[in-house]
Formats: structure tokens, sequence, C-alpha cells
């Protein structure tokens, strides 16, 4: 099979822009940061759907079974996994391509050679992806975004790691690694998310992913839900550290930590824990560090008990969204902040 023949364009659909952002989703994306923030741009901002993948060539079902809806015993609906690109506009009107859907179980190297063909044709400039990281910080300080980039020069003034590190790749660098080698570089976006806060939605990630874009790239993203989402969970957070002083004082712990090891300098480059803390053992090491003073189990325990009784809290509005026909994400159950 060509490469060509695993997607099928709209030919009639703009499709030209100068970014790609790619969201292929099953490795590691601590907090869901990456998922929310893709989310709310394609549920926030216009969106025109100008290709899809063959994913009965991609996708293998048995992990990545359809999703049935049954009522009153009969089935009325199956949904299939689906790989696809929409381009949405930025508030200021920058075009932006979003590949979005499960990463391909199969012939990655064939779909990358297809994705690389449909950017050279839309004049896309740059390849972005975003990631959550399970890290040694508490929610009560800022969310630090590192960057790592198939270019060099894109990342100057980062402290320098310890060493060339090698790990399981995801498929967005993947495909971020196979398009620099025809000109079009790629950028990663790297959150650090509380490690206690890994398993569960953290939009104060998002947030920070989606600023820290805007800024990097000069564009103007709606950040508005995820503001709301934000400020939802750490007022939760606030009340779970509240209610228990146990809570409080690993906290403060990791508070201190976070205040000692993290200069001003690294703060205002996002620099956070290094990530080869995380690449080798998956974040243990960093975890590991403070397992004498933190009981990571006992906190991470407090903190789903809390929220899973506090569900019922008040949540921010869903964004408006202009077109209820266009495409929406596959695959996820409303989040906190969507529920009627």
């Amino acid at each position: 099979m060509e490469p060509n023949e695993l997607i099928d364009i709209d030919k009639d659909a703009p499709y030209h822009a100068p970014i790609l952002l790619s969201h292929l989703s099953g490795a590691t994306d601590a907090g869901h940061a990456s998922a929310l923030a893709v989310e709310q741009l394609l549920a926030s901002l216009p969106v025109r759907r100008v290709a899809t993948f063959d994913t009965d060539m991609l996708i293998d079902y048995r992990s990545h079974r359809p999703t049935v809806t049954i009522e009153n015993w009969s089935v009325v609906d199956v949904d299939v996994p689906e790989i696809a690109i929409d381009l949405v506009q930025d508030d200021s009107g920058t075009p932006i391509l979003v590949l979005h859907g499960p990463e391909p179980d199969a012939k990655w190297q064939r779909f990358a050679q297809a994705v690389e063909e449909f950017v050279q044709e839309a004049g896309v400039e740059i390849c972005v992806s975003m990631m959550g990281m399970p890290a040694a910080v508490p929610h009560t300080r800022e969310t630090l975004v590192h960057l790592q980039s198939t270019d060099s020069s894109l990342v100057q003034g980062q402290p320098e790691m310890g060493g060339a590190i090698q790990f399981s790749s995801s498929a967005n660098t993947f495909l971020q690694h196979k398009l620099s080698t025809g000109g079009i570089e790629g950028l990663n976006f790297l959150a650090a998310v509380p490690y206690y806060l890994a398993e569960i939605d953290y939009p104060t990630a998002s947030l920070a992913l989606l600023e820290r874009m805007s800024s990097v790239l000069d564009l103007s993203l709606p950040t508005g839900n995820m503001e709301a989402g934000s400020q939802d969970i750490q007022a939760q957070l606030a009340a779970m550290v509240a209610e228990a002083s146990d809570n409080g004082a690993l906290v403060g712990m990791l508070e201190k930590h976070f205040d000692e090891q993290v200069s001003d300098a690294a703060k205002a480059i996002g620099e956070f824990p290094s990530p080869e803390d995380f690449h080798q053992n998956a974040g243990a090491q960093a975890v590991n560090a403070s397992k004498d003073t933190v009981d990571v189990e006992a906190l991470t325990d407090a903190i789903e008990q809390f929220l899973a009784r506090t569900t019922g809290s008040e949540s921010p509005p869903k964004p408006e969204d202009p077109d209820d026909t266009q495409p929406k994400p596959r695959h996820r159950a409303p989040r906190p902040w969507e529920l009627d």
C-alpha cells in the first residue's frame, strides 16, 4: 500500500496552514493535559474536517475497541475510532491543522510519510505537540513547561541534560522526527504535572500548555474554559489539603523541595525536574527521591476520595460550540465542568 492510500483529503476544503498540532493519544499524558488542551481548541474554535485516515489499515480494534451505545436493550450506535486532520483558526485568524485520534497500531512509517506529503502540500512550517509529564512538584506552585525540539536552536537557554537517553517513542515524537528530515521541525511542550494527579483530569497543566504555546508561536488560543476548570480543581485541592493535616504536611514537603530546587531563572524558562528522571523509569526516580517523607499512595488515595465526594460541586460552564454539527473529539466521557 502506498502512503497516500492511507489518507483521504477533502480537496474542496482550504487546508493551508503554517502549524500542525499533532495529538495522537496513547503515550504518557499525565493529568490528561494535552488531551484536555486539544479538546478545548476543537470545542472553542471553528472546525473544518480536511482529511481522514483509513483506520482499518492503522488501528487494531482489539486495542481500540469501538464504543457501542445501547438504549433499552437496543444497539443504537457504534462509535469507531478516527484519525483525522481538522483545520481551526485561532482568535486572530491564524490557521492551524490539528491531527488527532489514537496512535496507529501499525504502519507508522507509511502513516508518517502520508502526513509528510500532506503537510508539505499544506505549507506547514512547524509540527508541535503537547504532553503532561508526572513530576515531583506540588499543585500549589506554577505549572512549569519545558520545550523539546528536533532543532536545538529552538530550545536554547534551557539547562543541558546530563547525557543522551533512550526510551520508547510516542507517535507524536516519531512523526516530528520524520517531518524534520523533510525540513519541517518539531516542537514539543512538556508540562510538569504533580505525580499524585497524573491519573485524573488536571486542567491547570492544560492551561499552562496553551499559554506557553500561545507565547512561543504568537497565537491567540482560547483558554477561558481551561481557566474555569483550573480554578475548580484548585479549589477542590485546597479544600482537600485543609481537610486533613497529613495532606497539608505532604504538600508542604513538596513545596519546600520545589522552592529549593527551582531557581527564579529556571522558572522563567519553564524548566522542571529533569526529563531524565522521568524517562529512565517512568518518573519513579523523582517519586522515590521523596518516598522517605512522602506517602505517595496515601496522598493519591486522599485526593481521589476527596474528589469523588465533591463530584457534585458546581462546575465551570461548557464553552459554546458555534456549530454542533462540527466533528468532536472521540471516545471520552464528559469532563466534570462540561456536565449540565
